[in-house]
């Protein structure tokens, strides 16, 4: 078992790129750069890849990605193509492996870009999201945090620059590195990453945009009328709670007989005319997440 941990680089549609709101709703995000390190079994770092990939979709670089990654417009130029640039990543990562990115985002990207580009076979069976990993058993803060925000925490000596695929790629591989031999340190554990691995190809989050609502607790009565689905399986959810609202969010949880526990949240904001919109999002609920549900159930409270 070896373990491809990776970043990518992606450029959005903006203003300036004009595309059919169908492409734009399907590929919102065009993959633009391929960074990865290879971690043996013992989690050393053993090899790296880097490609640039010439867009297709969207060819002029955004304003906002161009001051993230540094990038000029003559680059959107050259590199290889979307297909060419997947399968030599492919090729890359060889057999028994597990994909590791920071955050569910590129994870997310990838899949995306390969179903658009016909390459959804690529994807592997098992991913690990470290900037989870890094909460839960590091930090414990609940709360998402940058590389470098790890890195520091961490204490890893930083000698590249942030926000080029490969180098984060590295640090992303340091990090996990560093957390699983504190893990084993501290407390014998060996197999620090299993639980928390998961089916990439799953989708985990289903959202739905509500542009009209009259207030929080008027939508949620009538979320009450309405059937949740999981998001990976589409079935209808059984509601363990009921909504819990908070000012202008609401929660709930519900359960999918094949996929576990799922998260219900419901968040509102302002509009005209004393009127709301809001984002109603349902997620799996992941190891951990698991874990301290379990815990608040038996509380005594």
């Amino acid at each position: 078992m070896h373990y491809i941990v990776f970043d990518l680089e992606w450029n959005i549609a903006g203003r300036a790129n004009k595309v059919d709101p169908a492409v734009k709703e399907a590929i919102p995000f065009e993959i633009i750069e391929i960074g990865a390190v290879k971690l043996d079994a013992d989690f050393k770092p053993v090899n790296r890849f880097s490609v640039h990939v010439r867009p297709q979709l969207y060819p002029i670089l955004s304003g906002y990605v161009a001051a993230v990654t540094r990038r000029m417009q003559q680059s959107m130029k050259f590199g290889l193509s979307f297909q060419d640039a997947a399968r030599s990543f492919r090729d890359f990562c060889g057999d028994d492996f597990v994909f590791c990115t920071w955050s569910d985002s590129d994870i997310a990207t990838l899949k995306m870009n390969l179903d658009y580009f016909g390459l959804t076979a690529l994807m592997p069976p098992k991913s690990l999201d470290v900037q989870y990993l890094f909460d839960a058993m590091i930090e414990r803060s609940g709360m998402q945090r940058s590389i470098e925000y790890a890195i520091d925490f961490l204490r890893i000596t930083k000698n590249q620059p942030f926000h080029q695929a490969v180098t984060d790629a590295h640090y992303t591989g340091r990090i996990l590195s560093e957390i699983v031999n504190t893990i084993r340190a501290e407390s014998g554990q060996e197999d620090v990453i299993g639980p928390f691995l998961v089916d990439p190809s799953l989708n985990r989050s289903l959202s739905t945009y509500l542009p009209e609502l009259s207030g929080i607790r008027e939508a949620v009565a009538e979320l009450d009328d309405e059937s949740a689905v999981c998001p990976a399986c589409q079935v209808v959810l059984v509601r363990e709670t009921d909504w819990s609202v908070r000012r202008r969010s609401a929660e709930a949880l519900f359960t999918c007989r094949e996929h576990g526990r799922v998260v219900g949240r419901l968040r509102i904001k302002s509009r005209p005319g004393n009127r709301f919109s809001g984002q109603l999002n349902f997620r799996l609920l992941r190891h951990m997440e698991e874990l301290r549900t379990q815990g608040a159930d038996s509380d005594p409270d």
